[in-house]
């Protein structure tokens, strides 16, 4: 059962790259300046969950005591130059004192980098190091950005998980383009995705030992899964897994359409009108999170109401 994005091979592929280059780079005794993998792609495309997992899976040299491969961090925002500072000292374990200079943070930060050995650094929701401030605020953000992988005798690489606007962030510095490798994660679509989603449903619910109802043997029932969730595989596979654990909560020996269209709703606060899994015409549903909205009326029995007329 494929439970993974697409997109997964290539960044482990181009995670495993970076990885070895620095390993025998160290060996020789050799330096060069750090590279970066951006992944981008929608809210709920899964591009987090993946680098996560390579993070968590990937076999890296022994480390000794203190040292630290990788880091993981989420960019504050606004991302000014101190804050993100300061969240990578912190998941470095230095505290910091909320007086320290810029200039002197960034001294900490590639010192105790070098200190603990520290290989990488994952950056996520990367869009906001494009911060909400001044000209100057951002590109100090993205000079720090470069310092990190320019660190004289310990260069770090960096993997930043961000939306579609960490793209655009990206453009705005040719120095700092040229040294991050770009891994897009696309939207599935029930065009190019259909049999992959079915085969996830069901392996999901072979893992709970709880067999498929008949309605989801229905051809529509992966396009609307897929429609509701955004067409983002993260946001679908939150609703299989979600739908099957409403069934196996209420006991029910298989899991069937109304189990989706159940935790769809919970999860978006949708009424039944606008459940991609309840109505016909599905792909007129817009599926972004809606307001909890009441029921539409019902009109009364005997017809519409005649107006008043003036008096």
């Amino acid at each position: 059962m494929r439970q993974r994005h697409p997109g997964y091979d290539t960044t482990l592929r181009l995670f495993r790259e970076l990885m070895d280059k620095r390993q025998a780079e160290l060996s020789l005794g050799l330096s060069s300046e750090g590279r970066g993998i951006a992944v981008i792609g929608e809210s709920g495309s899964g591009k987090t969950t993946t680098v996560q997992r390579i993070l968590r899976r990937m076999d890296l040299p022994h480390t000794e005591s203190g040292e630290l491969r990788w880091i993981s961090i989420r960019v504050p925002t606004p991302a000014t130059q101190k804050d993100l500072a300061r969240g990578i000292l912190q998941a470095l374990s230095f505290p910091i004192l909320r007086d320290t200079t810029a200039s002197r943070m960034w001294e900490l930060v590639h010192h105790h980098l070098r200190l603990r050995k520290c290989w990488l650094i994952h950056l996520d929701e990367g869009q906001e190091l494009g911060g909400r401030g001044s000209e100057t605020e951002k590109a100090a953000v993205i000079n720090a950005l470069k310092s990190l992988m320019q660190i004289p005798d310990w260069p770090v690489n960096l993997i930043v998980s961000g939306t579609l606007e960490l793209n655009d962030l990206l453009m705005q510095d040719p120095q700092l383009s040229r040294r991050f490798f770009v891994v897009r994660f696309l939207p599935v679509t029930e065009f190019d995705a259909c049999d992959e989603v079915r085969g996830l449903t069901a392996g999901y619910a072979g893992l709970a030992d709880l067999p498929l109802a008949p309605d989801l043997a229905d051809v529509e029932f992966v396009p609307r899964l897929i429609h509701a969730g955004r067409e983002q595989f993260g946001i679908v596979v939150e609703l299989i897994i979600g739908a099957i654990t409403r069934a196996l909560g209420d006991g029910k020996a298989a899991v069937g359409l109304k189990d989706f269209a159940r935790f769809y709703a919970e999860r978006s606060g949708d009424v039944s009108a606008r459940n991609p899994f309840l109505v016909p015409d599905f792909r007129s549903i817009p599926t972004g999170r809606a307001p909890l909205d009441p029921e539409p009326p019902t009109p009364p029995k005997g017809g519409r109401r005649k107006p008043r007329g003036r008096r």
